[in-house]
């Protein structure tokens, strides 16, 4: 695991507005509304997430909930979620920081981010697409 850099270590974050999240039996699925990116976040990852949506979170915050939740180096963890967070863009800085740490009743399993390959629009075909043939 990598370690947190300054800029990520000393701030206070929260999730950015454009992201819409929908959660999902084993996680959620956020979406970027101006990327229009898709990530799916394992259980673990959601429950960290969840951190940064009140009114901001620190790394020390996000390492004190996953030493509650039974992450092993809660430390090592919390620096890897804040780095893919702020390397994907789906966090900004917080002027404020009073975490809110959820409810984790699940087992431990490492924090996942997975990035879909294409943005939606590449996914998304027109219905007025010409090389698309019409059903008869």
């Amino acid at each position: 695991m990598m370690s947190a850099s300054g800029i990520v270590a000393s701030g206070s974050f929260s999730l950015r507005s454009a992201l819409i999240a929908t959660v999902v039996e084993d996680g959620a699925v956020l979406l970027d509304l101006q990327t229009k990116y898709f990530y799916k976040l394992n259980a673990s990852a959601w429950a960290i997430a969840q951190l940064f949506e009140s009114e901001g979170a620190t790394l020390a915050d996000v390492e004190a909930a996953c030493r509650t939740w039974g992450a092993p180096q809660p430390a090592a963890v919390a620096s890897y979620v804040l780095e893919s967070f702020e390397r994907e863009g789906l966090i900004e800085p917080a002027a404020r920081t009073r975490a809110l740490t959820p409810a984790f009743e699940q087992p431990w399993v490492a924090p996942t981010i997975a990035r879909q390959a294409e943005p939606l629009q590449g996914l998304v075909t027109s219905a007025f697409d010409p090389s698309i043939p019409l059903a008869e």
